[in-house]
């Protein structure tokens, strides 16, 4: 197998060298290129031609595309075939006497294969979900054994001194599966908890505001996240849309909104109306106070509260990719401290 064309390109360390160069490349790109974006996003940046190319290519969803798995089907095989090669080399070389840094090459090779199948496990089986949910209120997560209920008990968030920029920010969770009992856990940003094979992340957080619209005939609560717009009829220019921004510490300087901290200080509500994109009333409600948008609509600040935005994850080629580390640590430390002087 030796004297094999096709063996000997396999396992030949140029190729091993390209094919690590060309995944760097392409994680590069995954870096530079904006990933799983609508075409339009990539006409906007680069042009019809250029947002053409990239779709063509695969560059819009890098890690999932076919010169990804290409590379790294074939880096698997060299690795693979190295790994033997190395393997028989070590028993060769321990027929004769017993050599343990002889088994450090080996060891080496079959840490980053396992790395590599770790890897490969992570972004076929690996699944993340986002969440964003206010106090007081729950969601079904889906574990590793079926589904549970994670339930918001609280959110708080520590401030540097200017109280607008967040120090620290955590959400008492309570988990729970049927007929279980209620688990109490602590998420805080870089100290994630896990529930069930799954881990929950704290990732963001926000206000939710909840107000009401009402007309003569009815009227309907709407939860609002942070800032956001809402269509209330017309098309094209004629559309007529409704603004809400929160402010929870509001104040108003020279007759313009100004929010002094995130602190619910002073908490208010700022709503303003557009006609084709054009502001044609606005006003500033505190918490439980009303008014009238038009003559037949009419909005009430009623509530708020903050919501905080979790990422649950599930990794399952973690533990593969650690052995994989430990073994190549151990490759390496047979094979350059345990190797005798003059060999």
């Amino acid at each position: 197998m030796k004297n094999n064309k096709i063996y000997q390109f396999l396992t030949s360390i140029r190729l091993a060298i390209f094919l690590l160069v060309a995944i760097a490349v392409l994680c590069i790109l995954c870096t530079l290129i904006p990933q799983n974006q609508t075409e339009s996003v990539y006409i906007q940046q680069y042009g019809r031609l250029g947002a053409g190319v990239i779709t063509l290519l695969g560059f819009n969803h890098v890690l999932s595309s076919f010169w990804m798995y290409l590379f790294g089907i074939f880096f698997a095989i060299n690795l693979s075939l190295c790994t033997w090669k190395r393997f028989r080399w070590a028993i060769a070389m321990s027929k004769k006497k017993l050599r343990i840094d002889a088994w450090g090459s080996p060891l080496l090779h079959v840490g980053l294969c396992l790395i590599l199948v770790g890897a490969a496990f992570s972004l076929s089986l690996g699944r993340q979900i986002y969440y964003e949910i206010p106090v007081g209120k729950s969601a079904k997560v889906s574990g590793t054994s079926g589904i549970f209920q994670l339930q918001v008990e609280d959110f708080t968030v520590e401030y540097y001194e200017d109280e607008i920029t967040p120090r620290q920010y955590r959400s008492k969770i309570m988990v729970q599966r049927e007929e279980e009992t209620a688990l109490p856990l602590e998420v805080e940003v870089n100290s994630p908890a896990k529930f069930d094979g799954v881990s929950i992340l704290q990732q963001a957080y926000g206000w939710e505001t909840t107000i009401t619209l009402s007309t003569k005939q009815a009227s309907r609560q709407v939860q609002i996240k942070d800032d956001e717009w809402i269509t209330l009829f017309g098309e094209g220019e004629d559309t007529v849309s409704l603004g809400i921004a929160f402010y929870p510490d509001y104040a108003e300087v020279d007759g313009t909104a100004q929010l002094l901290s995130n602190k619910d200080n002073n908490p208010h509500l700022l709503w303003v109306v557009t006609k084709g994109g054009i502001p044609v009333a606005s006003d500033v409600l505190a918490l439980g106070e009303s008014d009238t948008i038009f003559e037949t609509l009419g909005i009430t600040f009623d509530s708020y509260c903050y919501y905080t935005g979790l990422q649950i994850k599930h990794d399952p080629g973690i533990p593969i990719i650690f052995a994989g580390f430990f073994l190549v640590c151990a490759g390496l430390l047979m094979r350059y401290v345990f190797v005798k002087k003059g060999e």
